[in-house]
């Protein structure tokens, strides 16, 4: 628990983001689909900007509401896994 919290651990969370972004972004598509419906058909697109910056630049503002509320920084990590998977599945 205390890993989590440890600001250290949540920043680099934070910068693993950026980085991810950073490496996936030749490789995505000009829209990315950031929603699927229940056939598993993408039904909501972004441009590849919105799509790399939407999450990342959300997790530095949960990171900074932590002084707010402790919980935000289990937002931190949950956003930082819906990344990897919104990435994973663009690609």
């Amino acid at each position: 628990m205390f890993l989590l919290i440890n600001g250290k651990a949540l920043w680099g969370a934070v910068i693993a983001a950026f980085i991810l972004s950073i490496v996936f972004y030749p490789f995505l598509p000009a829209e990315m689909p950031i929603h699927y419906d229940g056939t598993n058909s993408p039904d909501r697109t972004v441009n590849k900007l919105a799509g790399t910056m939407m999450l990342p630049v959300l997790m530095v503002v949960f990171a900074w509401a932590r002084k707010i509320n402790w919980q935000f920084v289990f937002a931190v990590y949950i956003l930082l896994i819906c990344h990897i998977v919104v990435l994973y599945l663009a690609v």
